[in-house]
């Protein structure tokens, strides 16, 4: 699925539930029963969204724009009950401080390829843990899924995770 158009006035957080509900709902036409889960993962800088650069320079960017500055990551969740018709959405929220880049640091950086397919042109489980210095919030959210807003949403549709791990 492409990434759809952010709406006039929609808030980041809108954005990430509607396209994580978009994703979702997709995938549950193809299902009678079960639970389908769909997430999407955005960077937020200011007011700008950024989502997965297209291009090495728009990469480098983005990489640029974050150097030495806090940033949110929000990740918009829904999971869709396919036999009872029922769907619960929400997201998570954690903010990321990325230390100062050198030039250095960001070629090394974009050399590993780690950059596509990632929102704000990073993906802090792999190399670009060496780009950040300081996490608020969920770690878990920044990787992309939020497993707080998971389980709440689990326990709105009478789905006790911690008990069904027994």
């Amino acid at each position: 699925m492409h990434e759809p158009a952010r709406k006039p006035r929609e808030t980041p957080s809108g954005y990430a539930v509607r396209t994580a509900c978009l994703k979702a709902a997709e995938i549950s036409l193809r299902y009678k029963s079960g639970l389908v889960i769909g997430v999407d993962t955005i960077v937020v800088l200011g007011d700008s969204i950024l989502g997965k650069p297209k291009s090495h320079a728009e990469a480098r960017s983005m990489l640029e724009r974050l150097s030495g500055r806090w940033h949110e990551v929000l990740s918009g969740i829904c999971i869709i009950d396919c036999e009872r018709n029922r769907t619960r959405y929400g997201f998570g929220r954690s903010r990321v401080h990325f230390r100062r880049l050198s030039p250095d640091l960001v070629d090394w950086y974009l050399q590993t390829g780690e950059y596509r397919d990632k929102a704000g042109a990073y993906g802090v489980q792999g190399y670009a843990a060496l780009l950040v210095d300081r996490i608020e919030g969920c770690y878990f959210n920044i990787v992309g899924f939020p497993i707080m807003a998971f389980e709440q949403l689990c326990r709105k549709m009478g789905i006790n995770l911690i008990q069904n791990l027994n």
